[in-house]
């Protein structure tokens, strides 16, 4: 069976440099929206499902995203217990008011946060994301980082695939907590390894003449004026409700 044809949208077509706009003016909208105030969070979550919607993003790269942040997320759980003020027992524990809002409101914003740039992930090459930053005037020298930064992250992961197998089939099952040890090991190694091929790779770039600047990459056409209205006018909902509840609470 032939695989099937990769999805294009309108929203896949769309400029890189107006996504990347967009996608960081509905961050900041997110990050904006005042204390004491929830309704706008159900605008953004409302928003992100629509344009998911529409870009047929697959469920499981959004999920993947959301669990990269479960690790900072993790630290809010001690807010409940740390904070000072009125309490609410559930389950018989007391737990700070304050401290509930204030978690409940770093979780909504860094969840919405993740979700937004996993839309942008799904509808947008990484390469072109760099190349959309670029057009934004981002330094080259953080264009150039990015850039190299994805092309040899896969390199990373793909040697850790072989060491792990490598390790498999010589009996070794990493599973277990008593081969923590020999995990560290090989994962020291990897990063021995990496250093070496980063040192080689910049003096082979060195000899061909690079001069710290990387070539700007044409992966689409630059964005145009309807382009641009397109994107903005997108997320305008998330910047209006932050808007509107932060002049509420004057």
């Amino acid at each position: 069976m032939a695989p099937a044809a990769p999805v294009q949208t309108a929203l896949h077509r769309l400029a890189p440099e107006a996504k990347v706009a967009a996608t960081l003016a509905f961050v900041i909208s997110v990050a904006l929206v005042p204390r004491g105030v929830a309704w706008p969070y159900a605008v953004d979550l409302a928003l992100l499902a629509a344009l998911a919607a529409w870009a047929r993003a697959p469920l499981s790269l959004l999920a993947r995203r959301l669990a990269i942040e479960v690790p900072f997320v993790a630290f809010v759980v001690v807010l409940p217990f740390a904070a000072h003020g009125p309490r609410v027992h559930v389950l018989g524990v007391g737990l700070a008011h304050e401290g509930l809002s204030a978690a409940g409101e770093i979780v909504a914003k860094a969840t919405l946060a993740v979700l937004a740039t996993g839309v942008l992930g799904a509808t947008t090459p990484p390469a072109a994301i760099v190349a959309g930053l670029g057009r934004l005037r981002v330094p080259a020298l953080l264009t150039g980082v990015a850039a190299l930064a994805i092309r040899y992250l896969q390199l990373v992961l793909d040697d850790l695939g072989r060491a792990r197998r490598a390790r498999i089939a010589r009996g070794d099952d990493p599973r277990w907590l008593w081969q923590a040890r020999a995990t560290a090991r090989g994962a020291g190694g990897l990063a021995a390894r990496s250093l070496a091929r980063g040192e080689r790779v910049h003096i082979a770039m060195l000899a061909r003449g690079f001069d710290g600047r990387l070539p700007v990459l044409a992966l689409a056409p630059a964005a145009t004026v309807g382009a641009w209205v397109a994107a903005l006018t997108a997320v305008l909902p998330a910047v209006a409700a932050s808007a509107v509840a932060a002049g509420g609470l004057r």
